[in-house]
């Protein structure tokens, strides 16, 4: 009765009241052991029914530790096993050591640590709380736990450390890099600045080389000022159609020393190398006797397509080059794919070729403008003059310093005094030279410097020529100089001495005006001809007459008379185009009629032949032509000269 009175917790027991507190105390703290155990023995019940739902319920971390703990805490006749088996056993399986093996050597590793005084104290007092061996499977499988998270965690710790030293190396060869990029560019500019520096030099000393005078250029773009601002005549391209093979690959070895060197003009110098490459494939290619356009393209067309591609720029060869591509890749029957393919293979090449251009074109009007803006200086330099106080001191200072008189003779010159009044008489009045006279006794506005009367005459000169001269478009330009052109003269005086039938006048100036008052030849704009490497393109001389008249329709009869007649009308043109110096003479010169884009009253007649003639152009009456021959049509090609005479069509005037 007593033992099981003792099993009972404490907070069953009724608590000692008054003088019987200090022995029921003392009584207590004789039998704690016993109690105590008797104590553990009721409560296990309960620990190990929140042992077990603690178990079911824990998963992630600990979980395989806390499994295995309490999977362990029975045998396997299914007996409970003692703490210390279940410390080997969580020890074991989740660290991996053991009392026999482990890195410390510890034989006694799986033992738990007991401090006995300090629990035999606590159970003195009435304060020592047991726990259960579930309770010790936790704890164990706590430590475990954070043991792995504290694994975790310096792992983590090392990747950190590890990406930032990936970090720091990444920023250092940044670094590097953009240290050595600007020792490159340092050196590249160094390079460019040594090849400037060479090619101007050559320049200088009159040893110019062909890249010296393309580098030229780019400097004269770039806002460089050279003494003399001449430039090529034409763009750089062409200078290869001139060159022979080696002088061609000279060229390309010196196109890529300035395409690794010049980064700032790197299109250029790849546009160059393009065309150095095509044209030491053509070098090559004439030389074994192949052809230029490709086993697609008929002999008759290669001319025109060059004129086609010619014409463009670069962004409308871009758009055309897309429009051929997209067009082979759809395909169709009756397709010449061979022809769009040659096509396509040369649009780089004159791509390449509106680059240069484009840059010589540049080029060329910085040049001029340079060369306008250094003339009108040196016209519009004031001339010295000696001043109005300095006269006193010397009449003849304009004189060298030799030829001043000394302060004894005055100020007379002393190789021309006047004469005294006995050698008058003795030589005469103008037996000898003039007597040279002081300015002082002239007015400055009287006086007129050599230089300023020569520049004057010169003026009036060119403005009489200008006035009485013939307006005919086929006049010699800049471009005939170097060019005998004596036979086309004749021919043109020729025409001209033939003089005018009834109604016609002289239809040769060029066309003044805008829209419909637009009336003669227009200026076209420059081409690039496939034969200009050989031949120098030249505008054919020409002699051309209009004919006007009155209708006399039944509506002029009704409201006009011979004292009031109505207003003249265009009725028909002769044209007359000389082509003398026509390389192919087999080939007669074609004309065509095209639409004026800024009138629907006019259009445009334009007249091409061979080399080494360029288009020529007239903006005539849009009306219908009357082809018969009984009415004057007539289009010849004879001895050189091409004749196009028509009239327009009448139509009757019906109510």
């Amino acid at each position: 009765g007593s033992s099981a009175q003792l099993a009972l917790p404490p907070a069953v027991r009724p608590p000692p009241i008054g003088a019987a507190a200090a022995v029921a105390a003392a009584a207590a703290a004789a039998m704690a052991p016993g109690g105590k155990k008797a104590e553990q023995n009721g409560s296990r019940g309960r620990d190990r029914s929140r042992s077990d739902e603690r178990g079911r319920s824990t998963s992630g971390g600990g979980g395989a530790a806390s499994s295995s703990g309490i999977s362990s805490s029975k045998g396997a006749a299914g007996k409970p096993q003692t703490v210390k088996k279940a410390r080997k056993d969580i020890f074991a399986s989740e660290l991996g050591y053991k009392d026999e093996s482990n890195p410390f050597g510890d034989q006694t590793l799986t033992e738990k640590f007991v401090w006995k005084k300090r629990n035999e104290y606590l159970q003195a007092a009435g304060l020592y709380k047991g726990t259960s061996k579930e309770q010790e499977v936790e704890k164990i499988q706590s430590k475990v736990r954070e043991i792995f998270q504290v694994k975790k965690r310096r792992d983590e710790r090392e990747v950190e450390k590890q990406l930032l030293d990936v970090q720091r190396q990444e920023h250092d060869k940044e670094r590097h890099d953009e240290l050595y990029d600007d020792w490159l560019g340092a050196e590249d500019s160094f390079h460019l600045d040594n090849a400037k520096s060479r090619s101007l030099l050559r320049i200088e000393q009159g040893r110019e080389r062909p890249i010296d005078l393309v580098v030229k250029e780019l400097a004269i773009v770039e806002g460089t000022e050279f003494d003399d601002m001449g430039i090529l005549d034409k763009p750089p391209h062409r200078m290869f159609t001139e060159m022979g093979l080696g002088e061609v690959e000279d060229m390309m070895t010196d196109i890529e020393v300035n395409l690794k060197a010049d980064k700032q003009h790197k299109a250029f110098w790849k546009a160059m190398q393009y065309a150095c490459s095509e044209a030491l494939e053509g070098k090559h290619r004439e030389k074994a006797g192949g052809r230029g356009f490709g086993s697609g393209v008929a002999e008759g067309v290669v001319s025109e397509i060059h004129e086609l591609l010619s014409s463009k720029s670069k962004s409308e060869l871009e758009d055309m080059l897309i429009e051929i591509k997209a067009s082979l890749q759809q395909g169709g029957e009756g397709m010449d794919s061979q022809f769009f393919d040659a096509v396509a293979a040369k649009i780089p090449l004159f791509m390449a070729h509106a680059e240069i251009n484009d840059w010589h074109e540049k080029a060329r009007k910085k040049s001029a403008a340079r060369e306008e803006a250094n003339r009108d200086s040196a016209e519009a330099a004031p001339r010295a003059s000696p001043p109005a106080e300095e006269a006193s001191e010397g009449e003849w200072d304009d004189l060298p310093e030799g030829g001043k008189p000394p302060s004894e003779r005055g100020d007379l010159s002393p190789m021309l005094e006047p004469l005294s009044v006995l050698e008058e008489e003795r030589y005469g009045d103008g037996a000898c030279s003039p007597v040279l006279e002081p300015l002082s006794k002239y007015d400055e506005q009287d006086l007129l410097d050599p230089d300023d009367d020569e520049r004057l005459m010169r003026q009036v000169r060119q403005t009489l020529v200008e006035a009485f001269a013939e307006p005919s478009a086929g006049a010699a330009g800049s471009k005939d100089k170097g060019l005998d052109r004596s036979k086309e003269d004749a021919w043109v005086a020729s025409e001209k001495a033939r003089g005018m039938e009834s109604g016609e006048v002289s239809f040769n100036a060029a066309g003044k005006g805008s829209a419909d008052e637009f009336h003669g030849e227009v200026s076209l704009t420059t081409k690039s001809y496939e034969w200009e490497g050989k031949y120098k393109p030249r505008k054919p001389r020409f002699f051309n007459r209009v004919k006007t008249g009155y209708e006399w329709n039944k509506y002029n009869q009704t409201h006009y008379d011979h004292d009031n007649p109505p207003p003249k009308r265009v009725q028909g043109y002769k044209f007359n185009i000389f082509y003398p110096d026509l390389i192919d003479k087999t080939k007669a010169p074609i004309y065509y009629v095209e639409r004026d884009p800024e009138s629907p009253e006019t259009v445009l007649l334009r007249f091409h032949a061979g080399p080494p003639y360029e288009d020529t152009a007239f903006k005539i009456v849009n009306c219908e032509w009357n082809t018969s021959h009984k009415f004057g049509f007539r289009v010849v090609f004879d001895r050189g000269v091409l004749q196009l005479y028509f009239n327009f069509k009448r139509h009757r005037y019906r109510r």
